[in-house]
């Protein structure tokens, strides 16, 4: 440690005290370019919503995950028809945002929660995206859905179909791709916000190079590659993002709960929301540390390195600092966590302050 110059010790660098993390409400990925759609239900603009069906699937307060609303579907005892919500955008027949322009590869992520006492059954529709070529429901040149097996598992399961070249029918009856699991089950999660995502990048005209991928959380659980999603067919893209709560054959009891928020939409790859954490302020300080661990007594998960400079705030990701190998690349909303950090003045380091739950 340095001294003076007269030969004594500088003053100890207090060390910093911590403020709660917060799970950001305006994602940072909602202000890029790439980004197409951004929804986390806190106005109720819905000059985005291209096709929304209510059927008890609506905005609720004081549920949501980043800020105070959330989307919810509550079930009546053996209701099929539960709600739907659709964004459309580029080259679909109707419009929407991002209008005329093709889309090949997107990216579609959302948060979904089912409610802790769920029981041992599940509503196969979860979401999916598509290319509509016409004004009407059924006619897609494509389709990816995301399902649940009734165990909660998660599955793929593309179909295809090749418009006539009048646009008006199809030349064949639907090709459907292969279903296949994801390495899922939101049966082992109930209670807690997921972070789900799946990509389309639509193959190559005339070739079998499509790809399909998800995630869960920011681990990927199923990698599709090798597809023949579209065929030759270019006169239509990626049109269509969709989340949706049919459960066929009914809900076995009434009054179950199920919950979307935080949907984005975009040409990269999105991940999980992210928190912020902020520290107090330090005079003349040259750089500071974040570290986060599940409990005071385990290494931590994440470590932001030392930053220098004077910032007194950072965005925990993949980007900013280094998850631990093994664990998943993103805090989960539901778990508990410990933080500490520590900050310096030139060479002097303050002592690590005390760890303090992260939420």
């Amino acid at each position: 440690m340095p001294g003076r110059a007269d030969g004594s010790d500088p003053d100890p660098v207090p060390a910093p005290s911590l403020s709660k993390a917060v799970l950001q409400s305006a994602e940072p990925i909602c202000s890029r370019p790439t980004t197409i759609v951004c929804e986390d239900f806190e106005t109720d603009d819905r000059t985005a919503w291209s096709d929304y069906e209510d059927r008890h699937f609506g905005v609720v307060e004081d549920l949501g995950l980043s800020g105070s609303r959330a989307i919810q579907q509550q079930y009546g005892l053996g209701q099929e028809d539960g709600g739907w919500l659709a964004w459309f955008f580029g080259d679909h027949p109707l419009g929407g945002v991002r209008q005329g322009k093709q889309f090949e590869e997107v990216y579609f992520r959302f948060y979904h929660r089912f409610e802790a006492s769920w029981p041992a059954a599940f509503p196969p529709k979860m979401a999916r995206m598509r290319s509509h070529y016409i004004d009407c429901s059924w006619c897609f040149a494509w389709r990816e859905h995301f399902w649940l097996e009734n165990d909660g598992t998660g599955v793929s399961d593309p179909v295809s179909n090749i418009p006539a070249p009048d646009g008006t029918e199809y030349v064949s009856a639907a090709r459907w791709l292969g279903a296949l699991q994801m390495d899922v089950r939101l049966s082992e999660l109930l209670g807690e916000w997921v972070a789900l995502e799946m990509r389309v990048r639509l193959n190559t005209p005339g070739k079998g190079d499509g790809r399909i991928t998800f995630w869960a959380n920011g681990e990927i659980v199923l990698d599709r590659t090798g597809l023949d999603i579209r065929g030759a067919y270019t006169s239509t893209t990626i049109n269509v993002a969709m989340i949706d709560t049919y459960w066929n054959g009914g809900a076995p009891q009434a009054g179950l709960k199920r919950w979307y928020d935080n949907v984005v939409v975009s040409t990269e790859p999105i991940g999980c929301a992210r928190f912020t954490v902020q520290k107090s302020g330090l005079s003349n300080q040259s750089a500071w540390q974040l570290q986060i661990a599940r409990d005071t007594t385990q290494p931590a998960l994440w470590d932001s390195g030392v930053m220098t400079g004077d910032g007194n705030a950072v965005d925990v990701s993949p980007e900013t600092g280094s998850f631990s190998p093994g664990t998943p690349p993103c805090l989960l909303p539901s778990s508990t966590y410990f933080m500490r950090a520590r900050h310096a003045q030139g060479e002097v380091w303050s002592e690590w302050s005390a760890w303090l739950s992260l939420t």
